[in-house]
């Protein structure tokens, strides 16, 4: 892993595949399906999608930003 990325960058990179995610035109699920890494399964790409994508709406409704948890 690339530890000179940081959070924001993370952030940035979660949020922008989340307003892809939400928008989802046929273009769009083409740059996601470009994206998934070839290791996980279709299936677990779209949940990580969808979860990523449920957490910032949420958290814009809450006026919280997404949050990155870490072990």
């Amino acid at each position: 892993m690339n530890r000179s990325i940081d959070a924001e960058q993370v952030e940035r990179t979660l949020s922008h595949l989340a307003r892809l995610r939400h928008q989802c035109t046929p273009e769009h699920f083409d740059v996601l399906e470009s994206l998934r890494p070839a290791w996980l399964a279709e299936d677990t790409w779209e949940i990580v999608l969808e979860d990523v994508e449920l957490q910032l709406y949420s958290a814009r409704a809450s006026g919280t930003g997404l949050r990155l948890v870490g072990r």
